[in-house]
């Protein structure tokens, strides 16, 4: 709520009878309120994460309305032996170069009594400031402070990118998203075609539905824009079919485009597909995503669009038994559709397989680019039916790697220009190992029978908990690589979510928001409780 609200609401709470004490509060007041609110916020989960012993990163930056660069920082940590999700600080930066947004990062970290080396995993998108080789943040990140971080491509970005990959050589579907694109902007581009579009659709009494914009950089944006077309496509035709006897080139273009037979089955056939992708997508989003729970969808996904090949999905056998077609002519409830004769369906199956051919290849592809084994050693070690289903040695040499891994003293080095001496200093530390290496090794034949006995029918996470609560005095080299594991992020999908937090708050109206204020108010919109469960009175302690 912005502020200068505020005032307006005590008015009314003391119309309503309510006891208030304060009225005409400065904005001064106001925002030192919100700060005291922020900082009991922030400091409780700070407890939190300094008590979870590991704890992951994610980093992502974006511009908001004013052309200011922001990074968001959140972070997964352990809490009651399950991992906790949420957001930390979006922090003003001048550029987006790799070294700005490590030392901000670390800068940040140290202000609020974050130790940065106990950082176990690094999520990012695919930028190559994050994921550069050499001199990106995950590599400096390595170096500098915390050598046991593990960097990771956000899955969910990943499956974001296959779209593009699968239609790019492929010039069917290349036009048929440019068409997409096209019908947009004529709808939405006059009040006049929007509004006939909507008195058509309540004429057909179908769904009052704008056409969708294809946003690239929304998760498959594509999908939303094929929906809309697919619940009223008698109603988009109908409207074309208005306006292009009004001698509109483009309307005529694209009237005659969507209607045609091979078009209507496309539509179908995107949403059918995309349907599936959605799903996944909205799976790889899940705020507490564990590494052991992506392959099991991802095969699943895969399964269901190889089912594809050779069978119709719902909505493509929907649009077949809507569209009648009589003498090589089709038709779709009255409105003729051009039907280039008995070729039509030949390369519509060319172009079915190709996709579902293209996606399939590329998201093996992209969910397998892994530049490490550790989630694949940590799937042998505590995943049930991984372990029971694999050798014993398999599990051994995956304990095995993991202790290596994690049981070796690592060195960091940050070396520093400084200008006042003249020349570059460095500063090196020495990073304790997580585990004893050989003390992890004996605890795992143990171990190994609790999972292929008792634990056999559990999750990861509910292993993870009941390890970390109740054996971690028996296997305590067991219990940190669980809290490790627990911690490991797939995702940087919170960051985009705050991300769209910043921009409802910063907006055209409220432009000239600082970005210390809108930290303040990020972190009480996206870490605060609900109105009702919210106990005021820490923060009221803390208020001059």
């Amino acid at each position: 709520m912005p502020s200068e609200n505020v005032n307006v609401l005590l008015e009314l709470h003391a119309l309503n009878t309510l006891d208030i004490k304060y009225e005409n509060l400065s904005w001064t007041t106001i925002t030192e309120i919100q700060q005291c609110i922020s900082t009991v916020l922030k400091k409780s989960v700070i407890d939190e994460i300094n008590k979870s012993q590991y704890f992951s990163l994610m980093l992502d930056e974006s511009t908001d309305i004013t052309v200011e660069k922001h990074l968001s920082i959140c972070i997964r940590y352990i809490k009651g032996g399950q991992a906790a999700t949420t957001f930390l600080a979006n922090i003003c930066i001048q550029n987006d170069c790799a070294h700005t947004i490590m030392t901000a990062t670390n800068e940040w970290l140290s202000k609020l009594g974050v130790d940065i080396s106990k950082c176990v995993s690094l999520a990012t998108d695919g930028a190559s400031v994050m994921l550069g080789r050499k001199t990106g943040v995950g590599v400096q990140m390595q170096a500098k402070y915390a050598p046991f971080a593990i960097q990771t491509h956000c899955f969910a970005h990943r499956l974001n990118l296959t779209l593009p990959d699968s239609i790019k050589r492929n010039e069917t579907l290349l036009k048929f998203r440019d068409k997409f694109g096209a019908l947009y902007s004529f709808i939405s581009g006059s009040a006049n075609r929007i509004t006939t579009l909507k008195e058509i659709q309540k004429l057909l009494e179908q769904p009052e539905l704008a056409i969708k914009e294809i946003h690239s950089i929304r998760w498959l944006g594509l999908k939303n824009a094929v929906d809309a077309v697919y619940k009223c496509y008698e109603s988009v035709l109908a409207t074309l079919s208005k306006f292009a006897n009004d001698k509109n080139a483009i309307d005529k273009g694209l009237h005659k485009y969507f209607s045609n037979y091979k078009v209507a089955l496309l539509i179908a056939l995107m949403l059918d597909i995309h349907r599936e992708l959605s799903s996944l997508s909205c799976h790889l989003q899940k705020q507490y995503l564990l590494f052991s729970e992506i392959q099991p969808v991802v095969e699943s996904t895969l399964g269901r669009l190889e089912h594809m090949k050779s069978n119709d999905g719902d909505c493509l056998i929907e649009m077949r038994k809507s569209i009648h077609i009589k003498d090589n002519k089709a038709s779709y409830t009255g409105e003729v559709l051009k039907n280039d004769g008995t070729d039509v369906e030949l390369q519509f199956q060319t172009v079915k397989l190709e996709y579902i051919t293209n996606i399939s290849k590329n998201i093996k592809q992209r969910f397998s680019k892994e530049n490490t084994r550790v989630l694949e050693n940590m799937a042998h070690v505590f995943e049930p039916i991984t372990v029971c289903s694999s050798s014993g040695d398999d599990s051994k040499q995956a304990v095995e790697s993991l202790a290596d891994v994690y049981g070796t003293q690592k060195k960091v080095k940050v070396i520093i220009n400084d200008l006042q001496c003249g020349g570059l200093s460095a500063t090196e530390n020495i990073i304790a190992p997580i585990v004893d290496k050989q003390a992890l090794i004996k605890e795992w034949p143990g171990f190994s029978a609790m999972i292929m006995g008792s634990f056999s029918q559990l999750t990861v996470s509910e292993i993870c908990k009941r390890m970390i609560l109740l054996h971690c005095e028996i296997y305590p080299n067991l219990s940190k690589l669980l809290r490790v594991a627990l911690c490991l992020m797939v995702t940087s999908v919170e960051c985009e979510h705050s991300f769209s937090y910043q921009n409802r708050l910063k907006n055209k109206l409220r432009s000239s928001l600082k970005s210390e204020k809108l930290d303040i108010l990020l972190n009480i919109n996206m870490c605060g409780p609900m109105v009702k469960d919210y106990d005021p009175i820490p923060a009221c302690t803390l208020v001059k």
